[in-house]
C-alpha cells in the first residue's frame, strides 16, 4: 500500500492554457523550426502577456512557410499580442511579409494584435510597395511598440494594433517605398505584389512544388530595382504557369490574370 504525502496539495496545480508558463516569463526562447532556411526566431514573454519576437536573417519565400509555424505557435488566448523586432532582417519580400500579416489576422481573432519594430528601409520598401503596411502597425523601436504611442501619430488602436487616424510609416521610410511604386512599371510590380501577398494559395494550389523556383526568381526581382528582370521573371512564371497547371484556385487565378493583363496588354483590350 502507498502512502499519501502528507504534505502534497491535494488538487494539483496547473498552468492556465492560456497564460505563459512563469519560468519562460522575461526568458529567450530560440525556435528550431525556422532554422537554416534563412531566418532564425527568438521569442520572449513580458509579465504584460506581449510576446517580443525577433527575427534575423531573410524574411522570404523559401522561410515563410516555417516562420508562420513558428508565429502561429505562439498564440494563445493569453499572449497573443506579438511585437516582431525587425532590426536583424536584412531582406524580405512579398511572401514573407504576407505570413507576419496572416499572423496579425490570427492574433486579432484571439483577442490581440502584431506590430512591427525597427524594420530596416529595404524592408519597409516591400511592405509600403505591396500595400501590406496598411495592415500592420510600424514603430521605429520595440518600446514604441510595447507602449503604442506613434511619436508623430499618438496612440494605436489597441483592438487591431493600427494606429486609430491611419497606419503608417515613419515618413523617411514610407517615401522610399512611393517613390518605387510611383516610378515607371509600378502596374507591374503592383500585379507581382499582389501574387506574392497570395503566396500561400500559390504553394498550396502547387502541392508538388513544380513552380517553387520561377516563385522564388519572381520574389527575388520584385525586391529588386530592375524592371527588365521583374518583366523576365514573371514571362517565366507564367509559362511555367501554362506547361504546368495548378489545382484550381480563386486566388491564383485572379493573380495569373491579372498579371497576364499587365503583361500582355494587347490581348486585354483585345478581349474587351
Amino acid at each position: 500500500m502507498v502512502k499519501a504525502d502528507p504534505h502534497a496539495s491535494s488538487t494539483p496545480k496547473r498552468t492556465p492554457a492560456d497564460s505563459p508558463p512563469p519560468h519562460l516569463i522575461g526568458s529567450n526562447m530560440p525556435h528550431s523550426a525556422a532554422q537554416g532556411v534563412g531566418v532564425r526566431v527568438t521569442s520572449r514573454v513580458l509579465r504584460a502577456g506581449c510576446v517580443i519576437v525577433a527575427l534575423r536573417g531573410e524574411l522570404d519565400i523559401e522561410s515563410a512557410p516555417a516562420l508562420r509555424e513558428e508565429l502561429l505557435g505562439l498564440l494563445r488566448p493569453g499572449t497573443s499580442r506579438l511585437i516582431i523586432d525587425l532590426s536583424a532582417v536584412d531582406y524580405a519580400d512579398a511572401s514573407g511579409a504576407a505570413v507576419l500579416v496572416g499572423t496579425g489576422r490570427r492574433a486579432g481573432l484571439l483577442g490581440g494584435w502584431l506590430r512591427l519594430a525597427a524594420p530596416a528601409p529595404a524592408v519597409v520598401t516591400v511592405l509600403t510597395v505591396t500595400g501590406l503596411n496598411r495592415h500592420l502597425a510600424t514603430f521605429a523601436t520595440v518600446e514604441e511598440a510595447i507602449t503604442g504611442r506613434h511619436p508623430d501619430i499618438g496612440m494605436v488602436d489597441a483592438r487591431i494594433g493600427i494606429p486609430a487616424c491611419k497606419a503608417r510609416i515613419r515618413p523617411l521610410h514610407s517615401a522610399v517605398g512611393r517613390a518605387r511604386y510611383d516610378s515607371d512599371g509600378g502596374e507591374l510590380r503592383a500585379a507581382v505584389g499582389a501574387l506574392l501577398a497570395h503566396a500561400d494559395a500559390w504553394r498550396d494550389a502547387d502541392p508538388r512544388r513544380r513552380l517553387a523556383p520561377s516563385f522564388a526568381v519572381l520574389a527575388r526581382a520584385h525586391a529588386g530595382t530592375s524592371n527588365a528582370a521583374l518583366t523576365q521573371a514573371a514571362h517565366s512564371l507564367l509559362s511555367v504557369l501554362r506547361r504546368e497547371p495548378l489545382t484550381p484556385s480563386s486566388e491564383v487565378a485572379a493573380t495569373a490574370s491579372q498579371l497576364r493583363r499587365v503583361l500582355c496588354p494587347d490581348n486585354r483590350s483585345a478581349a474587351s
